[in-house]
């Protein structure tokens, strides 16, 4: 067998293995998915299914302090403080919105906030002077739900190292304040989420 022969061979065994990790469809939250040194998938949903039930659980929705359930409330700011630039924060948000909305006792405006806004309901109302609509269709003024309760959120991040070995571990801060008053009157951790890779002493 020459040279060439064998050149061939090895490239196209070469391709044949590079085509053979092509995409296939995986469980999110099986072992197949990719553990990376950030925040998986499956990490983002336990942050969220912790949250709401914590804060659920508190009771302070059930108080009668904040008016009939559903008490309305908004989404204030996401801090990142992360070293990951782009955080999914809208994976962790759209669960705990939806969780606490199927709970009967809260519920979340569209029109302002930091998360999920819907324009419709102001421009519906700037059609009041659009010939093109029937204007006894438009809602009237002053009708939009002011929130009563705000959630901020805080994504935390400590990083450490030592040696051949690095560690990065996540966890979510996320507090409810009464508007009215301006005081807190919630506030829970997710249990955090330790990442450890350790850099081999041979090769890479």
């Amino acid at each position: 067998m020459n040279r060439l022969h064998l050149t061939l061979s090895a490239s196209c065994l070469a391709l044949a293995t590079s085509c053979a990790s092509g995409p296939e469809r995986i469980d999110p939250h099986s072992d197949e998915a990719v553990t990376s040194m950030g925040v998986d998938y499956s990490e983002l949903v336990e942050w969220a299914d912790t949250l709401t039930r914590r804060m659920l659980d508190s009771g302070f929705l059930d108080s009668g302090a904040f008016g009939e359930q559903p008490i309305t409330m908004v989404v204030s700011d996401v801090e990142n403080k992360t070293d990951l630039s782009q955080f999914p924060k809208e994976v962790v948000l759209a669960r705990i919105r939806s969780a606490m909305l199927g709970s009967g006792k809260a519920r979340f405006t569209t029109v302002y906030g930091d998360d999920a806004i819907d324009r419709m309901t102001r421009e519906t109302q700037d059609k009041w002077e659009d010939p093109l609509f029937d204007a006894t269709q438009i809602p009237e003024g002053g009708q939009a739900a002011v929130a009563r309760l705000s959630v901020r959120t805080q994504i935390l991040w400590v990083h450490a190292q030592a040696g051949s070995s690095r560690q990065n571990t996540y966890e979510v801060r996320m507090w409810v304040t009464d508007v009215a008053s301006g005081t807190a009157v919630w506030e829970g951790l997710s249990d955090p989420i330790a990442k450890k890779f350790t850099r081999s002493k041979v090769g890479w």
